[in-house]
């Protein structure tokens, strides 16, 4: 048995046909099927059936699917840590992150890192904060910048931690909110509330600041968008609110685009930070842009400590 061969049975599941996964491994579709064949003579069984047409995997197959995939990502692993100790993998970095204030966080930073270090090969992947754990366990990245409580229970992930920063309701100037004395949360629940997939903690948080009244007879979020600048023009153009951290809004209400909603403190707070497999050597330039980012994350701290 060999890793190529497991690599190939890999490749077969992933693809769900043959002809598909000779493309992927660069093989002809005949010598793909002797190098299949030649593991199930190595293991004595079988490892693909088919089932109302589709190609899946036997038990003997499930079981070597999930030992390749480990093998696969250790192989990868090492020869990603012999380039580190040879120097010829110092010229990238693959960042993961979501749409929403990961992205506006990591932007200055990356242009800070290309600009001090023009030689580097840098790429971010955007995704769904769901998906990045499983973006980076899948060494398609190797940094994610997420909300810490995306990953601060999982076990395989260690972390740096950015600040704290405060979570601020925001809408159009011209907003009936911002003609109130003194508004309160119970305001802002009157209008319609805007923002991204909420991690569960902030739902929490709301749902115990939302009128018990609202809880029984709306959803929480009236607009679900995950894209900062697409919910910046939504809040623009209506009379939702939404709640996001001040430094994804210091442009917009410096502009007079966006206004925070006045004498308004919920409370509620997010902390970002990046995240990396513990199983995987931190390369020199991944620890460049985290040093950049504290910086970064830290000057904007200082500005709103500074208001």
């Amino acid at each position: 048995m060999e890793l190529r061969q497991l690599r190939h049975l890999m490749a077969v599941i992933e693809q769900g046909s043959f002809s598909r996964a000779a493309e992927v491994v660069h093989l002809t579709q005949p010598a793909l099927t002797r190098s299949i064949q030649a593991l199930e003579a190595s293991v004595g069984s079988p490892v693909l059936e088919r089932n109302r047409g589709a190609l899946l995997p036997t038990p003997i197959g499930e079981l070597l699917l999930r030992h390749a995939r480990a093998l696969d990502c250790a192989t990868r692993d090492l020869e990603r840590d012999i380039a580190l100790s040879k120097g010829l993998e110092l010229g990238e970095l693959r960042i993961g992150v979501g749409p929403y204030g990961g992205s506006a966080l990591v932007g200055p930073v990356i242009g800070r890192l290309h600009q001090l270090h023009p030689g580097l090969q840098l790429k971010t992947v955007l995704a769904p904060w769901q998906e990045l754990p499983d973006r980076a366990r899948a060494r398609e990245v190797d940094l994610i910048v997420v909300e810490l409580s995306q990953v601060q229970q999982m076990e395989d992930f260690a972390f740096s931690a950015l600040q704290e920063h405060a979570v601020i309701p925001v809408c159009r100037p011209e907003h009936p909110l911002t003609q109130l004395a003194q508004p309160s949360a119970t305001d802002i629940f009157s209008y319609p509330l805007a923002g991204p997939s909420l991690l569960p903690g902030m739902r929490q948080a709301l749902e115990q600041l939302r009128p018990a009244a609202k809880q029984q007879n709306t959803p929480l979020l009236a607009v679900q968008c995950d894209l900062a600048s697409m919910l910046k023009d939504v809040l623009r153009h209506c009379d939702a609110v939404s709640l996001m951290p001040g430094f994804m809004v210091a442009a917009d209400l410096a502009a007079g685009s966006l206004v925070s909603v006045p004498g308004l403190a919920l409370g509620l707070k997010a902390r970002f930070g990046c995240a990396w497999l513990q199983a995987r050597t931190v390369s020199t330039v991944a620890a460049r842009f985290m040093q950049l980012l504290q910086e970064h994350d830290q000057q904007l701290y200082a500005l709103k400590q500074a208001e």
